[in-house]
């Protein structure tokens, strides 16, 4: 049953105290079960409240639940939503009188609306394939969401089945067959649907509300839809559905009458992404993404775009901007399901707000829609701003989070004014738990490029003392490690180990030319030789044992590192997780393996063979003197099992120390939104290996 909180509580309040740990003790693997994930933050469109999501842990259940809490005005944060499913995408009524959210409390995701003035949330939509994102008519009459159409139940008898098959089984043994060059997609459960979801538009009340749609029929996959401020149209994003635009990557902004007396009309045209459209009271509408004309990139900047409700006047606002619109941090400390806005109008219509990554931090920057200079706003926290919810009256909210502090919520009362710190959640079940902060580091590379790293020491380190190193890859290649918090480097630390984490070229932060430069090399020796610049600059600290030296990556890292054992044998330990080793078999196998001929490869690998064999690590292991710890899950459709198992394979027949983890039902995300058993038993395996190597701790695998 669905309760609606009168009554403040405690700001600190844990809902599930399982996994927590005592005071003062180290930060152990399983301390994970203790984190408290906030995400989704919205404030209502008077300024008075803040609602948002908190995510944790059920040890028991081997599984995450979400609620909704409440920030009213001065007060301390409450629940406000709980149910026996879970509760997410918290959306305000254009009044602020009503809000709906997404709930799975009667099996599959649907929308459910509050009355703001007290009792019971009531289901909107009846949708038996669940509801995706959604959001309300301007004058809060209706609601526009995101639906797949049912497909047939499969049928028992028949050539592919018994007859007296249960459905249930069916579903899970049945052939599944396709026609669609995407049939999958990582952390989605066996082939995409042959269905695409469409767009509906629904009445807002309890009772007998009339439904619309579907409004986009053949249009494949289209965003969270987006209004115009007269209520009459729809705007979204969606590939359309030929095979260039597939294998392109090609999405176009649609618009649509939201009374469905009109077929879907494209306001763009051109090669590349549109994406993320949000729209002024005046009706501007503003847009992110990228012209992907030749010569192709394998890293494009995000730009912001803004132009009329027609699609004419395009202009670009970004262009002499440097960096990613949009681009947050990477983060073992959120999910990936329900990110919120990290573009906004202010409430004049006269700037755009909108989050990037500059040299390891994300900050938030403002935009004239008239043009002009990108300004960074001034009184903005050092570290990762993951959303930015704008209100009527100007007030903010956003979610941040810095190396010692996981996402809190924090408010500000306009833009350029101070922030303050609103919940003290994500931590609530570790008291007194020891986070060590990081230390910048810069080294200049063999070609003069500067190199940016951070070391995580130990939090009780003695510079008087050698330590053990693990080198930390990102993965990408086109993203970014910067100043937030990440579990996996702080249990390290508190294990006795500094960790050492950089942005080779490639990363994101630094310009698109520094992004780009590793297009058709990745992995390559350059960005290798940057990783070897700063474990360089980091051994002439005199604190580090140069015999003790770690290296790990996952998905473009796990690739990164698979190279560096084949190049150099200064390591005394691996971590290679869910690499690309094999680039002639990764590109037909990945889910989305098509997108990397042109951007990445030239030509597909059975026309340019040697140019695949010369980047795959595979191609190395003759070479490699380094013990590597292989880590793989099953079910990652990105870096398919079969890249870890080659590579393991590879080593074990040459008779070198090597060790297998496979992980199953687990997708290529399993550290950041795995099952819980399993993130915690991933840490665990990888502590135990590294102690084992470095520490020269017996094997208690």
């Amino acid at each position: 049953m669905t309760k609606y909180f009168a009554r403040p509580a405690a700001m600190g309040m844990c809902l599930l105290a399982l996994g927590a740990v005592a005071s003062g003790e180290p930060l152990a693997p399983a301390s994970l079960n203790a984190l408290q994930v906030i995400e989704d933050v919205e404030i209502s469109p008077d300024g008075s409240r803040v609602v948002y999501e908190l995510t944790r842990t059920d040890v028991a259940q081997d599984k995450y639940e979400r609620d909704l809490w409440l920030i009213e005005g001065e007060n301390d944060p409450r629940p406000f939503v709980t149910g026996t499913g879970d509760d997410s995408r918290p959306r305000w009524s254009p009044d602020g009188k009503r809000l709906a959210f997404i709930s799975t409390r009667q099996g599959r995701p649907q929308i459910f609306v509050l009355e703001m003035s007290g009792g019971e949330a009531w289901r909107l939509t009846n949708e038996p394939s669940g509801v995706g994102g959604f959001a309300w008519a301007p004058d809060g009459s209706r609601i526009a969401y995101l639906a797949r159409p049912a497909m047939p139940a499969p049928k028992a008898g028949g050539k592919d089945a018994p007859a007296s098959a249960d459905p249930a089984i069916l579903a899970r043994t049945r052939a599944l067959v396709t026609d669609r060059l995407f049939f999958r997609m990582d952390g989605v459960p066996g082939f995409l649907p042959n269905g695409r979801s469409q767009l509906f538009v629904i009445e807002a009340r309890p009772n007998g509300a009339a439904r619309i749609g579907p409004l986009t029929d053949g249009h494949a996959e289209p965003s969270e839809p987006v209004w115009s401020p007269d209520g009459q149209w729809l705007f979204f994003s969606a590939m359309p559905t030929t095979w260039e635009a597939e294998v392109e990557f090609d999405t176009e902004l649609y618009r649509v009458r939201a009374d469905g007396r009109s077929e879907p009309e494209a306001i763009t045209a051109h090669k590349g992404n549109d994406d993320a459209a949000i729209v002024s009271r005046s009706g501007l509408l503003a847009l992110t993404g990228h012209d992907a004309g030749k010569p192709h990139k394998s890293a494009y900047q995000t730009e912001l775009y803004v132009m009329k409700p027609d699609g004419t006047g395009r202009r670009t606002l970004t262009s002499a901007f440097d960096r990613n619109v949009g681009e947050v941090q990477g983060t073992d400390a959120a999910w990936l399901h329900g990110l919120g806005q990290r573009v906004a109008f202010t409430p004049n219509g006269k700037e755009l707000l909108f989050l990037s990554g500059d040299d390891g931090l994300t900050k938030l920057y403002r935009a004239d829609i008239g043009g002009g200079e990108v300004r960074e706003v001034p009184n903005v926290m050092r570290g990762d701003l993951r959303e930015i919810s704008v209100a009527d009256n100007g007030k903010m909210a956003t979610i941040f989070g810095s190396p010692t502090q996981p996402f809190e919520v924090w408010t500000s009362d306009g833009v350029g004014k101070p922030w303050r710190q609103r919940t003290r959640q994500a931590l609530a079940n570790l008291p007194g738990v020891k986070l060590s902060a990081y230390e910048q580091i810069e080294t200049k590379s063999f070609d003069g490029q500067r190199i940016q790293g951070w070391l995580v020491k130990p939090p009780d380190f003695d510079p008087a003392r050698k330590y053990p190193l693990i080198l930390y890859i990102h993965g990408g290649p086109h993203a970014m490690y910067g100043e937030n918090f990440y579990h996996e480097f702080q249990v390290l630390a508190n294990a006795g180990y500094i960790v050492l984490l950089s942005n080779p070229r490639g990363s994101t932060g630094y310009g698109q030319e520094f992004a780009n430069s590793v297009q058709y090399t990745h992995p390559g020796d350059d960005a290798h030789r940057d990783l070897m610049a700063i474990v360089d600059a980091a051994v002439a600290r005199g604190y580090i044992d140069e015999r003790r030296l770690g290296i790990a990556g996952g998905s473009a890292g796990g690739t990164l590192t698979a190279w560096a054992v084949g190049r150099t044998d200064r390591f005394a330990a691996a971590l290679v997780e869910r690499p690309a080793v094999n680039w002639y078999s990764f590109v037909p196998g990945a889910d989305a393996g098509v997108y990397f001929v042109p951007h990445w490869f030239r030509d597909f690998p059975w026309r340019d063979p040697e140019d695949y064999l010369r980047r795959s690590p595979i191609t190395l292991v003759d070479n490699v003197k380094t013990p590597v710890l292989v880590i793989q899950s099953i079910e990652d459709y990105r870096t398919t099992v079969d890249q870890g198992q080659q590579y393991y394979s590879a080593l074990k027949m040459l008779g070198k120390p090597a060790r297998l983890a496979l992980f199953p039902l687990s997708s290529h995300s399993l550290s950041r939104n795995g099952p819980p058993s399993q993130r915690v038993q991933r840490l665990e395996i990888i502590l135990q290996w590294f102690d084992e190597k470095l520490l020269q701790r017996p094997d208690q695998t």
